[in-house]
């Protein structure tokens, strides 16, 4: 399967199927209210704000908004209630995120999952100095491996891709692998001549079957434009038997998020969702002005 944003803004976005262009899911992100924090709460959350815990989202400030303190008593921070909802093309609710701040909630075609930990099924996470590794609740051979780079779901049992998530990239035109399949059969079944009489070659239910399937099978190409902002954002995934495709959808999101704190890129924000983009290409012109000037 393949998706494409239609937004910048991941959160309050369509997807559309690339090959049936129709709108699959809708991404709508909302304010709910906005709340006082107790005291007790506070502290938890302030604890708790390390940006490669799975627990929390991200570590920017935009995700909790704080008062200036005052001289005489500190003020309680404001709490931002935000809710993510993502829907099917006929508006029924598949999977919703309840934000407290920077805190999620996440229930999935009415099942109350919990927060990140439940979501990743795990509350271990394997740091290495250049990728981020986090477990599926749906199969344990299954694991989400973050890079600077890229985000992908992998298959340890057979040792290959299973999703993932690309970023500023200009999508190739789509290959049909059953064309050439059907091109041949029919010029082979043109030419048959048998004793002089023409007898058409006719395919075998198994071989009409493999014919099939091929013209199912659908690659794309992509070429990233290392550009934040120019290009569209797209997520491409096999299917599990054991998850909804909405969960994996999700879980590539919060991914996604996790995987800008962990590696100290530009963080996503509520507030304003396409700002990471200058940050970030901000951050790559410097990168590589300092390195031509070495």
């Amino acid at each position: 399967m393949l998706l494409k944003f239609t937004s910048p803004d991941m959160l309050n976005s369509t997807l559309v199927d690339v090959n049936t262009g129709k709108c699959a899911y809708n991404i709508v992100t909302i304010l709910v209210s906005t709340t006082v924090l107790p005291e007790e709460q506070i502290r938890s959350s302030d604890t708790s704000s390390n940006p490669r815990s799975p627990t929390m989202v991200g570590s920017s400030p935009s995700f909790l908004k704080k008062r200036a303190p005052s001289s005489s008593s500190e003020i309680l921070p404001d709490v931002v209630e935000r809710r993510t909802s993502i829907t099917a093309p006929t508006g029924k609710v598949l999977a919703e995120i309840a934000w407290q701040g920077c805190r999620p909630t996440i229930s999935i075609h009415g099942e109350k999952v919990g927060g990140l930990t439940d979501l990743f099924g795990s509350t271990t996470v394997r740091f290495m100095p250049k990728n981020l590794v986090i477990p599926t609740r749906f199969d344990t051979e299954y694991v989400w491996m973050a890079t600077t780079n890229s985000l992908t779901l992998f298959d340890c049992d057979t040792d290959s891709v299973k999703g993932s998530f690309y970023r500023n990239v200009f999508r190739l035109p789509t290959v049909k692998k059953g064309a050439k399949h059907r091109f041949l059969s029919k010029k082979k079944s043109s030419i048959s001549l048998r004793n002089g009489t023409f007898f058409p070659d006719l395919p075998s239910p198994s071989q009409t079957e493999d014919t099939q399937s091929e013209e199912e099978i659908q690659k794309s190409s992509f070429i990233s434009t290392r550009i934040p902002g120019l290009g569209s954002s797209y997520i491409e995934f096999t299917p599990h038997l054991l998850a909804h495709d909405v969960e994996i959808i999700l879980s590539f999101l919060m991914m996604e998020i996790l995987r800008r704190g962990r590696f100290g890129l530009a963080l996503y924000t509520f507030e304003k969702p396409q700002a990471w983009q200058f940050r970030e290409a901000h951050r790559l012109l410097m990168r590589r002005v300092r390195r031509d000037t070495l």
